[in-house]
């Protein structure tokens, strides 16, 4: 789905999207039952979830020694198993759903380096065409919309 800003290749070597410090823990994807349900028969029988009201969130073991959390969907030497099927929330990286004073906003995280790299108008253009994919879904999975957290660069609000 991103695939117009950033390049399987340049993902590939970088993989920070699927490692969450104890800080950001709350940006780990939020899963839907049927993502859930096809993790657990397709890919992955021992995951463990956190169950929410609506909502499952992958549980990730820490690192020893380390503040550190990988996706344990994350295969090291070959990325994601779930490959173009892995959840909404990482299929829209860097991008995220945030609720601003109850205004639905498409935000970019700098935290992925390579987004860095491209022309802003790129990374909006990007946004734009993605938004009715994004807002959609947001439709559907209310959960997926996080309280927006200042410092987020907003790429789009919802009309």
């Amino acid at each position: 789905m991103i695939r117009k800003l950033l390049k399987r290749e340049e993902c590939a070597k970088c993989r920070l999207c699927c490692c969450f410090d104890s800080y950001d823990l709350w940006e780990t994807p939020v899963i839907n039952e049927e993502t859930h349900d096809r993790i657990l028969a397709e890919f992955k029988p021992d995951q463990e979830f956190l169950e929410l009201e609506d909502h499952y969130l992958l549980k990730m073991p820490k690192e020893p020694d380390r503040d550190l959390y990988y996706c344990t969907l994350l295969d090291h030497e070959k990325g994601c198993i779930m490959g173009e099927e892995k959840p909404f929330d990482c299929r829209i990286w860097p991008f995220r759903i945030m609720d601003l004073k109850g205004i639905r906003v498409i935000v970019l995280s700098l935290v992925c380096p390579v987004v860095q790299t491209r022309p802003l108008c790129e990374i909006q253009a990007v946004a734009k065409e993605l938004a009715p994919q994004i807002f959609a879904y947001a439709d559907e999975n209310p959960s997926a919309v996080k309280k927006y957290i200042s410092g987020f660069p907003i790429m789009l609000a919802e009309e």
